[in-house]
């Protein structure tokens, strides 16, 4: 072993600090079992016998394979730290890092059922941002530095005791010649240690595999609690159309995420006659649908009676990038990522700019996360405002509704304004839900604590943040009227659509689970809708309708060629829906197709009837589910037709 250490190490030395490095590293992997036990309280009642040896060998290796990462680490002490309790040290934090992280993932899981270990928590930590979106109490970042800091001193005891131990003990004969010979190597037990893990890796994969093959959707549901679990199925390991011969109809073809884009097909062009109304859409995040009520929001409740409201209206996706994004491009969520990759601003935004408009965008969150910027506003980046001088919500959204009023108020001065668009987002309604004062609905949560969130499921915890989330929507119901008024007071509402909605939906356990982005159930993907000013005539539509038909209703009212919505959206008119339909919502990981007989969860770029399952409205898993995808085969081959209609084809 290399170091750079003044005098040579000799073999018990170098012998010592490996031996105390491995066992440490055992250790860890031991403590990130047991901690992962906590994971199987989200496993069905009954599991087969085999299904439990999977989880088991899962756990296992999961822990394991991520624990990988730690185990670089400290062989990478060992070669670049002279001194034995430097190394130590070091080892030991990167353990008790390791061990945090596996706790913070069996809390994130009991909250919102995804992983820590996953790109989209990832993409959280990564994003400039993010901070706008999840807000964590100072309690919390003391209390984590807390525990790292006497999880680091536990952790260096244990090493000390292991090379002390190693220490006062000769090299082993077998083992001297072959650690001078072979510096670059770890000992012998390491290979072990190895062999035994590739041995367990093999066995769980190996059961899933085999599940997979036979349908067992038993298996593939309990894969989903293990922690950075990559699935491998049979569909995987072929050739797609092998695949297809070999699992016949079982097989379902989803392309990845972040595919190349073929968007649109064919451009619509405005009637260059056609009236040009202004356009303003207004966001209230995580507003649910049951909440454009007399008790919540009687102002905006009182504004929706002005206009046309939709009653039957979902999201189109369980997080802010999803909801936002099928109502400015038409799509499916799932285009997201390829959207993001080539940074392709939307159909809709685009004509606008050719028409001459105007546009603006006022919102209280970062628009750096979601990484809107690079996608819906890469067109109109130098006009979006979110960077506001407040570190409390509700006061950013009382800012935006100030440059809101400004901009009318700069508009007035001119002679011959162009028309504009404009989007504004209020993010007061979203966690951790701010208001100034009180509010109305008591008992309230005075803050909101996600460790109590995640070992709380009480009923009484529930009221008391379900009841600070209303009174936050409270407040926002009068802001988001009060931009409304603005238009009214600047003589513009008559000349201007105002959309008015929610990008998502919000839950408090009603299904098991705390905010969003965790199931496609009403509570988090239906929300308000309803549009007046324009002269739109007042009324309620009650048919279903869905964020992407926002994008084609919009160009169609600007004289878009309804006949050609097909090449660039997979929207309906809002004012035209159909009767019935099979509408589409999209998260992180998957897509939902919602029919009269259950949702259909179906996993991004998975080709395996076990990707797919189907829960009730209040997200409980159907059983029967093969049957029931059998009976939806031709809707599950045209959602997967419409996830890949606007993809470029595969080489």
């Amino acid at each position: 072993m290399h170091s750079i250490s003044e005098k040579p190490i000799s073999p018990t030395e170098g012998y010592a600090r490996q031996h105390a490095a491995l066992n440490l590293w055992l250790v860890n992997v031991a403590l990130g079992i047991a901690i992962g036990t906590a994971y199987l309280r989200y496993l069905p009642d009954e599991l087969s016998l085999r299904a439990w040896v999977f989880v088991g060998f899962g756990l296992a290796s999961s822990v394991a394979t991520l624990a990988l990462v730690p185990a670089a680490l400290f062989w990478l002490s060992l070669r670049s730290l002279g001194r034995p309790e430097w190394q130590g040290l070091a080892q030991a934090a990167v353990g008790a890092v390791f061990l945090a992280m596996v706790k913070v993932d069996t809390v994130v899981f009991g909250l919102l059922r995804y992983h820590f270990f996953s790109t989209a928590v990832f993409n959280v930590a990564l994003t400039q941002g993010s901070e706008d979106a999840v807000h964590l109490e100072g309690q919390v970042w003391w209390t984590v530095l807390i525990v790292l800091l006497l999880s680091t001193i536990a952790e260096f005891l244990v090493w000390r005791f292991m090379y002390r131990r190693a220490l006062g003990r000769s090299v082993p004969e077998e083992l001297s010649g072959w650690l001078l010979t072979r510096p670059r190597w770890l000992m012998r037990p390491g290979a072990i240690w190895a062999v035994v893990l590739l041995l367990v890796v093999g066995v769980e994969r190996t059961l899933f595999a085999a599940a997979d093959w036979e349908g067992d959707r038993e298996v593939a549901n309990a894969a989903e609690i293990l922690p950075g679990y990559s699935r491998l199925g049979v569909a995987e390991l072929l050739p797609e159309k092998l695949a297809r011969e070999v699992l016949g109809t079982r097989a379902v073809d989803f392309r990845p995420k972040g595919e190349p884009l073929a968007y649109p097909r064919t451009w619509p062009s405005l009637d260059p006659d056609g009236p040009r109304p202004n356009v303003v859409i207004l966001v209230v995040d995580s507003w649910r649908g049951d909440h454009l009520n007399g008790d919540v929001t009687p102002k905006l409740l009182a504004l929706s009676r002005e206009g046309r409201r939709f009653e039957d209206h979902i999201s189109a996706g369980n997080g802010t990038r999803f909801g936002v994004f099928s109502m400015l491009y038409g799509l499916h969520g799932c285009y997201w990522f390829s959207a993001l990759r080539e940074r392709r601003s939307p159909v809709l935004l685009d004509v606008l700019e050719q028409a001459g408009y105007e546009r603006a965008v006022y919102s209280t969150a970062s628009m750096n996360f979601p990484e809107f910027r690079d996608t819906a506003w890469v067109g109109c980046s130098e006009t979006v405002f979110d960077d506001h001088p407040f570190e409390a919500v509700f006061a950013r959204d009382l800012e935006v509704a100030r440059l809101f009023r400004l901009d009318l108020e700069r508009r007035a001065e001119q002679s011959n304004p162009a028309p504009f668009f404009k989007f504004v987002l209020l993010d007061s309604a979203h966690q951790p839900y701010s208001s100034p004062g009180a509010g109305p609905f008591q008992p309230a949560a005075k803050t909101l604590d996600y460790m109590e969130l995640a070992n709380n499921h009480s009923s009484e915890l529930a009221l008391r943040v379900f009841n600070r989330y209303r009174n936050a929507l409270h407040f926002v119901d009068g802001v988001a009227a009060n931009i409304i008024e603005s238009l009214r007071v600047a003589g513009e509402l008559d000349s201007t659509l105002v959309i008015v909605t929610g990008d998502h939906g919000e839950e408090f356990q009603e299904n098991g689970f705390w905010g969003h982005t965790s199931n496609f159930t009403p509570e988090q993907t239906e929300v308000p809708f309803f549009i007046l000013g324009g002269g739109m005539l007042p009324g309620v539509e009650h048919r279903p309708t869905s964020h992407i038909d926002l994008a084609p209703t919009l160009l169609e009212i600007l004289g878009a060629d309804p006949a050609l919505r097909g090449e660039w959206c997979l929207g309906q008119n809002l004012f035209a829906p159909l009767a019935t339909r099979q509408r589409v919502v999209s998260g992180w990981e998957h897509v939902g197709l919602l029919t009269e007989e259950g949702i259909f969860r179906v996993r991004m770029g998975g080709r395996s009837v076990t990707e797919i399952d189907v829960f009730d409205s209040n997200w409980r898993k159907l059983p029967g589910a093969l049957a029931l995808i059998g009976s939806r085969a031709a809707a599950l081959e045209e959602l997967a037709d419409s996830c890949q209609r606007f993809l470029a084809p595969p080489p």
